[in-house]
């Protein structure tokens, strides 16, 4: 007999869960690769050069979620909600003020450089008044650079304590159907960049609502499911990730290289309707939860081998992802003012030379990890 999860349980002593910081430090490699785009270079084996049905943007705020639900969520159950709620809202403001400047710096390099053809495109004109950039940015109109994702977060992080006030009522129920009732909203809206956070947020806070319940979940997984149980469910979520991954890999390939049919049209009729990044479609949550949960499977099962010999990147870049993200759009940002990247899958480099500045990009931010450098000015 199944055993119902446990809606409340008592605050436990949770210790950091290295699983997810490897996986959030994955996910920051990744991103930067896919953002520089010096491909082909060996690494989009791993990456799919940000062509897959899914992205690891998706994984990096879900992992964000779950994490904020558990240090902010389930660790501070015992103390008042306003102690939670302050810290929230302090890291919200912080990263909305953040996401400003980087804008509106970025967009100052850019008038300065207009003329270079290497330079990011997206940028306010030149002619624009610099009070009206001031204010599309504010109000969250305009963004530029490749930092754009912080201000999304600033507002989750905004609305977490109401979230959090609903959780710490039992009411998880009525935060999926408002969660949901938002993602639906999006379809409704013109879409684009302005409304994203509709259907994003769904990402989030369904991270925030598991990390908030993950003792309960934890305790549920190992006292319900005998060992064996849980060993084949860990494997065939493992082995769908791996399939999936694979296949969706080869569509890709196929649809830019190959060009077999009819697979390349399945792969272009199929991918926007399906898999669009912005709306999130069904198909592509459902990806999305196999793939995350399938590689966070796969990470806890060989975590001592990859932290033996992958520990000393992952981690540091994981337990400082805000810091990481921020320095990666400096990176990618003046990068590309001197090397500009080939198209999608045309190879205008060596792999080894696209393979070189890829490496030199992951140790660079790295470097700026262990040195601490502007740690008292950057959130992390």
């Amino acid at each position: 007999m199944v055993r119902s999860i446990p809606q409340s349980i008592e605050e436990p002593h949770i210790e950091r869960i290295r699983t997810f910081d490897l996986m959030r430090g994955l996910f920051l490699i990744v991103i930067l690769l896919d953002h520089l785009a010096y491909y082909p270079s060996g690494l989009d084996i791993f990456t799919g050069r940000g062509l897959l049905y899914i992205s690891t943007a998706e994984g990096f705020f879900a992992i964000s979620g779950l994490v904020l639900g558990i240090v902010r969520g389930r660790k501070l159950l015992k103390k008042p909600l306003s102690i939670a709620a302050k810290l929230l809202l302090k890291r919200s403001v912080q990263l909305y003020i953040e996401s400003i400047i980087l804008t509106l710096l970025f967009t100052i390099v850019a008038w300065l450089l207009y003329h270079n053809p290497e330079i990011k495109y997206g940028a306010a004109t030149p002619d624009t008044p610099f009070w009206q950039v001031v204010w599309q940015t504010i109000t969250l109109q305009y963004t530029y650079g490749w930092a754009d994702f912080l201000r999304y977060y600033a507002l989750f992080l905004a609305g977490a304590p109401f979230i959090l006030w609903l959780l710490r009522r039992g009411k998880w129920y009525i935060v999926t159907i408002i969660n949901i009732a938002l993602w639906w909203y999006y379809t409704q809206t013109p879409g684009g960049e302005t409304w994203l956070p509709f259907s994003w947020q769904l990402v989030f806070y369904s991270g925030f609502i598991i990390g908030f319940y993950w003792p309960a979940l934890m305790r549920w997984w190992r006292r319900t499911l005998h060992a064996w149980q849980r060993r084949v469910i860990a494997r065939t979520i493992t082995a769908l990730f791996l399939l999936g991954f694979t296949i969706n890999f080869l569509l890709m390939l196929n649809a830019n290289y190959w060009h077999i049919e009819p697979f390349a049209a399945w792969h272009n009729q199929y991918n926007m309707e399906y898999f669009d990044k912005d709306r999130l479609p069904i198909p592509r949550l459902t990806f999305g939860v196999i793939c995350f949960w399938g590689l966070f499977a796969l990470v806890r099962r060989y975590e001592k081998t990859i932290a033996k010999y992958l520990g000393w990147l992952l981690i540091p870049l994981g337990t400082n992802s805000l810091y990481v993200y921020t320095i990666e759009a400096f990176i990618v940002y003046f990068a590309h003012l001197f090397i500009l990247p080939p198209q999608p899958l045309i190879a205008a480099a060596p792999w080894f030379a696209n393979l070189i500045l890829s490496v030199a990009a992951i140790m660079l931010i790295w470097a700026a990890v262990r040195r601490k450098f502007l740690f008292s000015v950057i959130p992390r």
